[in-house]
């Protein structure tokens, strides 16, 4: 008994110790202050309250609304999933460059699905509470370039970035073709870029049948850095432009309007929400000027018999490069004649149907040529190719100049100039 008590009296003795040693619980403090921004020393914000207004379930259907109107749903189909086209027109082939950091997908992906919420983010849902800022964007990192085969990459800023993985010039895309003989043969032609920096302007080039300088409607993201233009020797380019900071996101997912159905995630500029500085319309006056200077370069090229002109049954006017070569690399004559040159390079793609996967090749065509009366005669200038190129740089990027109408001009004058002085 008496050791029971003198265990109790060493618990009770040891706890009072205890007590003392961590002393009375203090009244309650003060909430601390929010994060202090170092740039202009204001609150920060909790992110799970800023970000999760507006990704959250109930706005899921909102945005996936806005994104059925945008060109990246509609413009996506199975028709374009094959291995060089596959990496930006289909779900699949976009994760696999950008994880796997390749050039173009493995193979044709016959069953590839729409470019969608997860071609673009890599969240575990629409919630992002539960995702760090690194889980939202599938890729920041610098693009390669695709027409310089991998060689370099670009780095047009963080968000920009992923835009510019798909929207910047194409690289080529045939493998082989049947020659006259109907043997298969190696493509090694080139398309006309890069451009050599320090090329002598009045260097004379082969642009023969098979040779490509198209930038596939994707130039958006080297038109707006002022970038990969043809450049004229001793001459000097503006490169950048009050938005030149700006992110595609600034203007391609502003202020979303149901009435326009534009901005937000359709990806379509809602110009209303730009009024406070551009008024009521101050893109027309810059894309009518560069059209009209996007013309004058073409008729110049069309005089000269670099360019011919086709309206077609719409009244639409487009203009096309003459070859100066055939495929073979034989001159085109400029009278009539009987003899067959290799005038063009069929599309001679199909489908494997076991696999479903594109087998590509092309055909060289044998025949008379009718288009002589067209053909220059001679071998090109370099700096023809250029003005040339820097037509179908401005031409196929859409916008008319206005992701950067100052390199635009740039481009389109200097070419004019170099034209009527040369």
């Amino acid at each position: 008994m008496k050791i029971v008590i003198r265990l109790l009296t060493l618990s009770v003795f040891t706890g009072f110790l205890f007590t003392a040693c961590e002393g009375p619980v203090g009244p309650a403090g003060n909430d601390g202050l929010n994060g202090k921004d170092g740039l202009n020393g204001l609150d920060g914000k909790d992110a799970n309250g800023s970000c999760v207004k507006c990704h959250n379930t109930a706005n899921w259907q909102a945005k996936e609304d806005q994104y059925h109107l945008s060109k990246h749903y509609l413009g996506t189909s199975s028709s374009r999933n094959t291995k060089y086209c596959a990496r930006c027109h289909t779900n699949e082939g976009f994760q696999e460059i950008t994880s796997q950091g390749k050039f173009v997908v493995t193979n044709g992906i016959p069953n590839a699905t729409r470019i969608t919420c997860a071609t673009c983010h890599t969240m575990t849902a629409f919630d992002f509470s539960g995702d760090t800022a690194a889980m939202i964007l599938r890729t920041t990192s610098p693009v390669p370039l695709n027409y310089r085969k991998n060689a370099e990459t670009t780095d047009f800023g963080k968000i920009n970035n992923l835009c510019s993985t798909c929207h910047q010039i194409r690289g080529a895309t045939s493998v082989n073709y049947t020659d006259s003989l109907g043997k298969v043969q190696p493509f090694d032609q080139l398309p006309f870029f890069p451009f050599v920096a320090g090329q002598d302007d009045q260097a004379p080039v082969k642009y023969q049948v098979g040779q490509s300088f198209s930038v596939h409607d994707g130039n958006q993201s080297n038109l707006f850095a002022g970038i990969n233009g043809y450049e004229y020797a001793g001459q000097t380019y503006t490169r950048t432009w009050k938005h030149s900071a700006n992110k595609c996101t600034d203007c391609h997912m502003n202020d979303y309007s149901a009435t326009t159905k534009t901005g937000g995630h359709s990806l379509i500029v809602n110009e209303d929400a730009c009024a406070a500085c551009h008024g009521s319309d101050k893109l027309t006056p810059v894309q009518a000027l560069i059209d009209a200077k996007r013309i004058e370069l073409a008729e110049l090229l069309l005089t000269r018999k670099v360019f011919k002109k086709t309206t077609n049954s719409s009244g639409v006017v487009s203009y096309g490069a003459v070859q100066s070569h055939d495929f073979y690399g034989t001159l085109f004559p400029t009278t009539q004649s009987t003899t067959k040159y290799a005038t063009a390079l069929a599309n001679g793609n199909t489908v494997n149907p076991a696999t479903g996967l594109v087998v590509y090749g092309n055909t060289v065509t044998m025949a008379a040529d009718k288009d002589f009366a067209l053909r220059i005669g001679r071998e090109w200038k370099y700096g023809e190719l250029g003005a040339a190129y820097n037509y179908g740089y401005i031409n196929s990027e859409l916008s008319k100049g206005v992701h950067n109408p100052v390199y635009a001009l740039a481009l389109l004058q200097k070419s004019i100039d170099w034209l009527k002085a040369n």
